[in-house]
């Protein structure tokens, strides 16, 4: 059994991801792994508009089949795990002494965060926050439900398998799909 991550991003953060325009992911934790390991997308509910872009040999069995194209229009993703990603490095981003209210890193660094750095302020106020480098990312053609996922709790014997039945609120051990 291999650990890996959940993580559930906010369907306007999992567009920038798939875009290739976000290429760090920034939490307050992170996960007690040695990278590289893998993190699988939950895109949260809410965005009946979200539009993840499937393959092109997917779009094109779409439309041997049905004729039409269709699925450039659907809805995609919401509320599913739509890929996955190798987490190569966390970086810890430290906020600076002087001028209050920023975090030591230069601009390249926001601009691959797709935040401000009074965003990140507001999100970390002040404590050590992380920098999660996403690679290798992967986006299904056909996204997953939660079901398919084994969670992982921790007990003092090791990691106990659990039947998932929520998304996690920020990221949760699963165990790796082969």
């Amino acid at each position: 059994m291999s650990k890996a991550v959940l993580i559930s991003i906010r369907p306007k953060w999992c567009e920038k991801i798939v875009s290739g325009e976000k290429t760090i992911e920034v939490r307050k934790n992170r996960p007690k792994l040695e990278t590289p390991f893998k993190a699988y997308i939950y895109c949260t509910t809410g965005r009946p508009d979200l539009n993840i872009p499937i393959s092109q040999e997917r779009l094109m069995q779409d439309y041997l089949n049905t004729g039409s194209m269709k699925s450039l229009n659907c809805p995609h993703g919401n509320g599913k795990v739509i890929g996955e990603f190798t987490c190569d490095r966390v970086d810890l981003i430290v906020p600076t002494t002087e001028p209050y209210g920023i975090y030591d890193i230069d601009d390249d660094y926001v601009l691959q965060t797709c935040l401000e750095n009074g965003a990140l302020w507001d999100y970390g106020h002040g404590q050590p926050l992380y920098g999660w480098h996403i690679s290798d990312l992967k986006i299904y053609d056909t996204p997953r439900e939660l079901r398919e996922f084994t969670g992982l709790r921790q007990t003092k014997f090791g990691a106990e398998p659990v039947t998932i039945t929520r998304p996690p609120q920020s990221w949760g051990y699963v165990e790796e799909l082969l």
